[in-house]
């Protein structure tokens, strides 16, 4: 620091940089971070406004619930980040209710946070998604123990009613008229088997929904920093992407529990099994779908086959189990040659 007669200059880098000029930037600084914070936290009130009370809004702002979080993170910084999940879930507690803030705070909102602190700090992209889904699993339990203990609800069973209640209302919005009374019943039975079964693999699902949600709010937040100059890692392509080979023997196995325990479904071991069946079935369909895109992509053939392939395979149970033993398939024999290509790599490197 130098003092020019009544000036005081700051040493930044290489040069001189007037103190005043220093402080106005500063002070700049800190009202654009706090309108920025204001603003994301005012579209995360919108997000659950739409959320609780517009119709089939829900299905995709699911998806997209943490991206202002991610996006105040990225450019505040954590602490900007924190203050901006805390005004919204007072807001969003005041104009929806408790439950649904603390949800949100629980789920979407660490889930935001931390995925804005790992973009503000250009994490490497596997890092990223590790972090990101770790903490979203843990404010997901914190969340559950909060309202078990705090608020005195379990959000579980809350969610495990819903689906029984939902049941006769499914089965009468099918009967139009059209069933016999036969049929009818074999219908309702189905659905009750249904929901039995998400009743048991719903620990499962919240595995599998911290990676998924992680991913796709760094790729929306990716889009939206970049107009912006902003950079960030991106993930290995597409045609890349494989699982190690014990998810295939990991599917196989619970397969086998399944089958072994279907007698007894309160046994611990029915429970372990089915949820795993659920995660692998989710990563080898995974599989089985990067191996189509590869095989459309190396074979010259047209990948806007994937619009359709994807929603195929996902709601229609036959085709799915096709593409989950096709990913099985590539696992097992790398029919895509990923691990050989990787072992003559490290063969070479350690040749040379």
């Amino acid at each position: 620091m130098q003092t020019r007669g009544t000036a005081v200059s700051v040493k930044i880098g290489c040069g001189m940089v007037p103190l005043e000029e220093v402080v106005a930037f500063t002070y700049r600084r800190k009202t654009s971070a706090m309108v920025e914070s204001a603003i994301c936290a005012a579209i995360a009130i919108v997000f659950n406004l739409l959320f609780a009370y517009v119709p089939f809004m829900g299905i995709v702002l699911n998806l997209i619930m943490p991206l202002p979080l991610v996006v105040c993170g990225m450019r505040n910084g954590l602490r900007w980040s924190i203050m901006s999940g805390v005004v919204s879930t007072v807001l969003v507690a005041m104009l929806v209710n408790p439950i649904h803030a603390l949800f949100y705070i629980g789920v979407y909102g660490v889930m935001g946070i931390v995925l804005g602190e790992c973009m503000h700090r250009h994490l490497p992209a596997k890092k990223l998604l590790a972090y990101a889904s770790i903490g979203a699993l843990a404010s997901i339990g914190i969340n559950l123990l909060l309202a078990l203990y705090v608020m005195g609800i379990h959000p579980v069973d809350m969610m495990f009613q819903s689906l029984d209640n939902a049941i006769p209302q499914i089965a009468s919005s099918f009967n139009t008229g059209n069933m016999t009374p036969e049929q009818s019943a074999a219908f309702t039975a189905q659905m009750t088997e249904m929901v039995s079964m998400i009743k048991i693999i719903l620990p499962g699902a919240m595995l599998l929904m911290a990676p998924i949600l992680v991913m796709i709010n760094y790729w929306a937040a990716r889009r939206i920093l970049a107009r912006t100059g902003e950079t960030f890692p991106e993930f290995p392509p597409t045609e890349e992407w494989s699982f190690p080979p014990a998810v295939a023997l990991a599917y196989v196995v619970s397969l086998f529990g399944i089958q072994y325990f279907q007698s007894d479904r309160t046994h611990i071991v029915f429970t372990l099994a089915a949820n795993i069946w659920a995660i692998c079935s989710m990563l080898l369909m995974i599989q089985g779908l990067v191996f189509i895109y590869w095989y459309l992509k190396t074979h010259g053939k047209p990948t806007g086959w994937m619009k359709v392939i994807i929603p195929v395979s996902m709601f229609i149970s036959l085709f799915g189990l096709i593409v989950t033993y096709i990913g099985g398939y590539d696992i097992l024999f790398d029919a895509r040659k990923l691990r050989a290509k990787k072992y003559a790599a490290e063969k070479g490197r350690k040749t040379k």
